[in-house]
């Protein structure tokens, strides 16, 4: 799916996108259903995000202000020679 952002996306484009807290599968419900969930853990996500260009501008988990989901902010990296903007890596 890496491969997928990184076509798409422009330099210096911001990426959002929710996982799991840690690497794991689970079941959940969505309307009455079954949902089938699967998750890297955190620093597989960065190496994957890092080989396509992404570096992580935020990372949470499990937030209690968003119902405990675990979030990722990222921006792919400016093209050489691009002025991109500077963002700190926050893990809360």
């Amino acid at each position: 799916m890496f491969d997928v952002f990184a076509a798409h996306a422009t330099s210096s484009a911001v990426l959002m996108f929710n996982t799991g807290p840690a690497y794991g599968e689970a079941v959940g419900q969505y309307q009455g259903d079954p949902l089938y969930h699967a998750s890297l853990d955190a620093a597989e996500y960065e190496a994957l995000l890092g080989r396509v260009g992404f570096d992580v501008v935020a990372h949470v988990i499990e937030d209690e202000e968003t119902g405990g989901r675990t979030a990722w902010l990222t921006r792919r990296r400016a093209a050489q020679g691009e002025l991109g903007s500077t963002f700190s890596h926050k893990v809360v």
